[in-house]
């Protein structure tokens, strides 16, 4: 008898949680695009840094695809939820000497995989505004040509993060966000958000 009454008391409380979380909206998944402007920077400075040190002058031109993500969150409590982040971004830098002359060329593929956490400062059913974390790896796939040389493939993986002070969320199961913030995936980030 004990027993029944004890599985019974589970399941009811299990039955209560899982119906709480279906309200509330426990799970949520969200598209974003950054700008992926710090990976650029950085880039550029390198850039620098080596026609410096080469000592001549380089013209360098970087264009960047953004930075595009996918990223799941859990609520855990009514303000925390913690999830992570996939992400990708490509670059294409080419150099050229002072008659335009191609020098290099060289094409990053970044690949980001970090686990991220959020807090709601404040909350209400349509509105949500928040700040985030995340740190993870980043794995650079790159191809380097030069006339008249073969190309030059590699990849190597370093340490990312991102912190978003401020974030906001408008609208209920379905809702669009705006981040603002820094590190590898960008300065200004918005997106599409879905709870479920």
């Amino acid at each position: 008898m004990k027993k029944s009454i004890i599985v019974s008391a589970v399941f009811l409380t299990f039955s209560t949680l899982v119906v709480k979380a279906q309200e509330t909206g426990k799970h949520e998944v969200n598209l974003t695009y950054s700008d992926g402007m710090p990976v650029t920077f950085f880039n550029g400075f390198s850039n620098a840094l080596s026609s410096a040190f080469l000592g001549q002058k380089l013209n360098s031109k970087t264009t960047s695809s953004g930075n595009f993500g996918l990223g799941y969150r859990n609520q855990i409590t009514e303000r925390i939820r913690v999830g992570g982040d996939v992400a990708f971004q490509q670059e294409q830098t080419e150099q050229s000497d002072n008659t335009n002359k191609l020098i290099s060329k060289r094409t990053n593929n970044y690949f980001m995989v970090m686990p991220a956490m959020s807090f709601s400062y404040i909350k209400t059913a349509w509105l949500d505004f928040y700040g985030s974390a995340a740190a993870g790896v980043i794995l650079d796939k790159y191809t380097s040509t030069e006339p008249n040389k073969a190309a030059v493939k590699d990849n190597t993986t370093d340490f990312a993060f991102q912190v978003n002070p401020a974030g906001i969320r408008v609208g209920k199961k379905f809702g669009a966000f705006a981040e603002v913030g820094f590190g590898y995936r960008g300065i200004i980030s918005a997106g599409l958000n879905y709870k479920f």
